[in-house]
């Protein structure tokens, strides 16, 4: 009998400058807690490289394929470029990642980018502009399994926000 890692293990040294702890929180996309992984995203356009760097490890180390890992450092790449530009100034924004057993899918990873303003997704045109295709390549690249809760941040003190989630088949 062969036992996968948990995510407990999957990221054994800290990135340069990561805050980060195991959290025994609701996961995203999900029902019941879950143990997990939240990192502190460095605030401004470094935020980004920071989550793919971040996911990429985790990721990795729980043996997702290597496909999959690519397919979710541009998903996470594009939520964290998003809480930059439209949250800018609700962070600190942060980096959840959480496993889950989703049925008839088997296992996953399901992560996150949190930040502190509460407001809906704002509305976006998938066809028009420079801006708004990044949800929608979230969209495509989830096959579907991503959306957005309402929910509170995991490190420091609690506060109010939103995170938009992604799952990734393990």
């Amino acid at each position: 009998m062969t036992t996968s890692p948990d995510l407990g293990d999957a990221v054994d040294e800290p990135l340069a400058g990561s805050h980060r702890r195991l959290a025994l929180v609701p996961p995203p996309g999900g029902e019941g807690a879950r143990q997990g992984r939240v990192w502190a995203l460095p605030g401004g356009p470094a935020g980004p490289g920071y989550a793919r760097a971040a996911l990429r490890k985790a990721l990795t180390a729980l043996g997702a394929d290597p496909t999959r890992v690519s397919d979710a450092q541009l998903m996470v790449s594009e939520l964290a470029t998003n809480a930059h530009q439209h949250a800018g100034d609700h962070g600190p924004h942060e980096l959840w990642v959480y496993l889950a057993d989703a049925p008839g899918r088997g296992r996953e990873a399901r992560c996150a980018v949190f930040d502190r303003l509460a407001c809906d997704l704002p509305g976006y045109s998938w066809t028009s502009g420079d801006c708004g295709r990044g949800l929608s390549i979230v969209r495509e690249l989830s096959a579907g399994r991503w959306g957005m809760i309402r929910t509170i941040s995991r490190l420091g003190p609690p506060s109010q926000g939103k995170a938009v989630w992604f799952a990734v088949p393990l």
